[in-house]
């Protein structure tokens, strides 16, 4: 697949900010849940937009170690580094409730606590007619805690993922193919290129 190209945005402008769906459904039949995502950046850092289409909306995980897949959830996998296969998790809830993790497997990751989840990536979650959304930054400074060398250029890897264990109607969605027998959104070779603008 072609690559996502990051527009460089000193305000992102979600109108013109390229949109991918995740239309990939990996290990279970279709339900009528649709999601998209979009990235751009600007001089602090990445801007995150997922939104989804799904009802009934499960929203009830609120504490800071609560596994928020099993709500609602929408995801972003990012390695920051292509050639590293290490990367960060970032999983909302509709109330903008985080699970964050870093590491290279899904055995060998540890679990991340910000200070302050509204004061690092300014959660901004949405409901829709439809659905929900969330809108988040990721700081530069944030990723350099783990990368570095890290700058916003060239190249990246990553994923969009939508998922609800809990969910009505239980679902695992994503932009680029997932190709494990089971269920698993933590396969860096899964990931799809990111490119800076």
């Amino acid at each position: 697949m072609e690559p996502y190209i990051i527009l460089n945005q000193t305000t992102p402008n979600w109108e013109i900010v390229p949109a991918v769906e995740l239309r990939h459904t990996g290990w279970l039949e279709e339900v009528p849940v649709h999601a998209w995502a979009q990235l751009c950046y600007d001089e602090q850092g990445l801007w995150v937009r997922m939104e989804a289409e799904e009802s009934p909306v499960r929203a009830t995980l609120r504490e800071p170690l609560d596994e928020v897949y099993q709500d609602s959830c929408l995801e972003f996998f990012l390695a920051p580094d292509p050639n590293d296969s290490r990367y960060i998790n970032f999983e909302f809830n509709p109330l903008g409730n985080i699970y964050l993790g870093f590491g290279s497997t899904r055995p060998t990751r540890v679990r991340q606590i910000v200070g302050s989840i509204e004061e690092v990536f300014q959660p901004k979650p949405f409901f829709t007619e439809h659905g929900w959304g969330i809108i988040y930054h990721i700081p530069f400074s944030f990723i350099r805690n783990y990368f570095l060398n890290f700058e916003p250029r060239g190249e990246m890897a990553g994923n969009f993922y939508k998922c609800g264990d809990l969910t009505q109607q239980p679902h695992y969605m994503s932009w680029m193919p997932m190709y494990a027998d089971i269920p698993d959104f933590h396969r860096r070779q899964d990931f799809g290129v990111l490119y800076f603008e």
